[in-house]
């Protein structure tokens, strides 16, 4: 069962540290040899999360297995505007990591392989439909929107940044009513992934509610072609709007994915530590 603790400056039971700074200003938190730096007046919670490791043969989910990671989970009011999650590319307590994670290390090699070579993205098919980025975890839906792609460096390694949106149904969602910014890295050294998603939105985007259709004039859905049309038009449009212009600013997610630090990180080491315990900051505090 995870456990939750509400602290100030620091928390007890698990190797944490806050830097506190006034109003307005940037905070630094770390744990496990990991930090980052973020806004409070952005965000007013941050829940940070050592994810038990759920391997084969014997995990609670057949659909979900991973390793263990650190997860930072960025809060806005009560709701979850986005998160930050670390995956480590070794485990010491498995005999081999591709029996117990089986897809992991074909995920990482294929992210790799495209942050090393760089081909112009997003690739198309034929048709026009974006083939799909890799990530790290199966997302176990589809990328059908891809728009705002492309690769980012960072002091800790390669990236590649995308608006997207998922769908595991052939439901014609409004761009908008899912709308992510992703980012997907490896470390330099190649012992950790990193992977972050955090709801956007862009004022000029139609209103629509979460889960929203795309309808015609007389309220009905409009069809296949319509809608693929749609999809390519609504990414054209997307990728001429200036990145600071999203919200939040995609330019400030990716300054707050390349605020990660890491000093004496033993990731292979977290599936012997990690059973699921939560450090909750909040406010300004």
């Amino acid at each position: 069962m995870e456990r939750t603790f509400k602290i100030k400056l620091l928390c007890v039971g698990i190797s944490f540290c806050v830097t506190p700074l006034a109003w307005g200003q940037q905070k630094t938190v770390s744990q496990d040899g990991v930090s980052l730096t973020y806004d409070p007046a952005v965000f007013t919670k941050v829940e940070i999360v050592e994810v038990k490791r759920e391997p084969l043969p014997h995990p609670r989910d057949q659909l979900n297995v991973h390793p263990a990671s650190l997860l930072f989970r960025f809060c806005t009011d009560s709701q979850s505007a986005g998160l930050i999650e670390l995956y480590p590319m070794e485990d010491r307590t498995v005999d081999d990591i591709k029996t117990a994670y089986p897809e992991l290390p074909d995920r990482a090699t294929t992210l790799s392989r495209l942050l090393d070579e760089r081909p112009v993205i997003p690739q198309r098919y034929p048709d026009g439909t974006p083939k799909e980025i890799p990530t790290i975890q199966n997302q176990r839906a589809g990328q059908y929107f891809l728009s705002h792609a492309r690769y980012l460096d960072f002091s800790w390694g390669s990236a590649i940044g995308f608006l997207v949106q998922y769908a595991q149904d052939a439901s014609e969602y409004a761009v908008g009513s899912r709308l992510n910014y992703q980012i997907e890295g490896l470390s330099a050294d190649g012992k950790i992934a990193v992977s972050a998603y955090f709801n956007v939105s862009h004022p000029d985007l139609p209103p629509t509610e979460k889960d929203g259709i795309v309808n015609d004039k007389n309220g009905e859905p409009i069809g296949e072609e319509a809608y693929m049309k749609y999809l390519r038009q609504m990414e054209k449009f997307l990728d001429e709007k200036s990145e600071t212009t999203f919200r939040p600013a995609l330019n400030s997610i990716q300054k707050l994915v390349g605020s990660l630090r890491f000093e004496n990180v033993d990731p292979a080491g977290w599936g012997s530590k990690f059973s699921g315990k939560t450090a909750v900051i909040e406010g300004n505090r």
